[in-house]
């Protein structure tokens, strides 16, 4: 098979050093009016965490606009009333959007519904229209001639070919853009990872695709890729390299488990690249039971704080992160928030379930589900307790807050925006809903909350199961 020669540049690792440039969005939101559209921007994406880098009101007649800085091509998630879409973003562009509402016919997602955004009056250089042009041709290529019946023919073989040599000849001439060139290979390398005859194997993909390519930690093409290449990669290696990493874990050792998978081919020859899936691979293997978790969290802890490169140091600590807060079985992270005089904190509600959730008087979803959520509360208000976080925005008048608190009387406090328990429980859409043991550990987060999810389930189904435990003496319901 002709091979794709598209040439990703020796550019350095990060592009953290580029100058920073303001970036602008404006936008029509006709189902947003008065609703806060937040930006944000993925730190990593191993991690998915996300960090808000700009926020801004949509105005009456339906508009918004906000400005911030970019120091590079970045893919930036816009989010309001617990829906999100994307667009590609360049350092000092421009950008005209339109943000719907979510498809009616899609069930509420507590998790977020996704919405695609809609860009318009796009310039031919700008990077959302080279990836959409692009992804377009490669979709009706597959579309067109990816059956069951001739991926293991010849004729499929060719035409993959064909596209491959098209698209080289198609983009020679754009030598500039890193971004979109790392896009392009990445996938045809998710392209070579179908099933068809002459398609390259692992060791062939890792010598084209990854064994001189820069680890471009913000491209989400690229991460994708390098993801699922060494997804479950424990499983896949050598079974002495798997015992020496094993081993070496048991030590804590970073260098050790460096070390040892310096013993699989495809990470030999790329430091940055094996130590970031050694952060992967790890934070896979927390889950397994075979590991030992403490062992791991003190690994990723010394990499977060000696990693040998700077991305990795974050990546590390933003997993450690996620493996310890909000994880069924973990301790559930402290919180101090006061209104009226009342201060809240983990430990005043200690010794029962508690069902805390987040919430904005302002949004149409929370409005409808504290209405299903009044009968649950009056079920189970002697089992459990509630504590409902009511997110400050400009709507957040008292009247507005007194009239959403009226039919549902549990313990609730108004909280502003940059309050830390926000970050804390990772709350980006609202509702959002968490349950804690009575000793203080996660027991669901996101947790259900009162409206049925795929299996027509709601909360009132662990609300039950812990009244039962209760009642019938087996327990405090943990």
């Amino acid at each position: 098979m002709k091979q794709l020669v598209i040439l990703v540049g020796c550019l350095g690792f990060s592009l953290s050093t580029l100058a920073d440039e303001i970036t602008k969005i404006t936008g029509f939101a006709p189902t947003y009016v008065g609703q806060q559209i937040d930006i944000f921007q993925v730190v990593d994406y191993l991690s998915m965490k996300q960090e808000r880098i700009a926020s801004t009101t949509v105005q009456e007649d339906s508009t918004f606009t906000c400005s911030f800085y970019l120091n590079e091509t970045r893919k930036l998630v816009l989010s309001s009333n617990n829906n999100s879409g994307f667009i590609y973003a360049q350092p000092g562009a421009s950008y005209d959007v339109y943000m719907p509402d979510r498809n009616p016919y899609d069930p509420f997602r507590p998790l977020g519904n996704k919405i695609e955004v809609t860009l318009y009056s796009l310039d031919s250089t700008d990077i959302n229209y080279k990836i959409l042009t692009f992804d377009r041709w490669t979709d009706e290529v597959l579309a067109t001639y990816y059956t069951k019946n001739n991926a293991e023919s010849v004729y499929f073989c060719q035409r993959i070919d064909k596209f491959k040599t098209d698209v080289e000849a198609y983009y020679k001439g754009d030598t500039t853009d890193l971004f979109f060139r790392t896009h392009i290979r990445f996938t045809m390398g998710r392209i070579d990872n179908m099933t068809f005859l002459g398609n390259r194997n692992k060791y062939e993909k890792y010598d084209f695709y990854l064994r001189t390519s820069p680890v471009y930690y913000q491209n989400d093409t690229y991460m994708d890729y390098v993801k699922l290449y060494y997804e479950k990669l424990l499983s896949n290696i050598d079974p002495a390299i798997n015992n020496k990493f094993y081993l070496s874990l048991l030590k804590s050792s970073p260098s050790l488990i460096m070390q040892s998978l310096g013993a699989e081919y495809t990470l030999k020859n790329n430091v940055r690249l094996r130590e970031l899936v050694m952060i992967k691979v790890l934070s896979e293997a927390f889950y397994e039971k075979d590991f030992p978790q403490t062992n791991i969290i003190t690994v990723l802890d010394s990499v977060s704080n000696h990693g040998l490169f700077k991305e990795n140091r974050i990546i590390a600590a933003n997993i450690m992160t996620r493996l310890m807060e909000l994880t069924p079985g973990s301790k559930a992270p402290d919180f101090t928030v006061t209104g009226s005089g009342n201060v809240y904190d983990l430990k005043k509600y200690a010794g029962k379930h508690l069902y805390v959730f987040f919430v904005s008087p302002s949004n149409v979803e929370c409005q409808k589900q504290m209405e299903l959520l009044v009968p649950i509360y009056q079920r189970y208000q002697k089992e459990i307790q509630f504590l409902m976080v009511i997110k400050e925005d400009t709507k957040t008048d008292q009247q507005t807050v007194d009239n959403f608190r009226k039919n549902l009387p549990c313990e609730s406090v108004v909280v502003a925006p940059e309050n830390a328990i926000f970050a804390k429980y990772q709350v980006i859409n609202i509702p959002y809903y968490v349950v804690i043991d009575p000793i203080g550990y996660v027991v669901a987060a996101p947790a259900m909350g009162p409206t049925p999810n795929g299996q027509y389930e709601t909360i009132d189904k662990l609300f039950f199961y812990i009244k039962k435990a209760i009642e019938e003496g087996t327990g405090d319901g943990r």
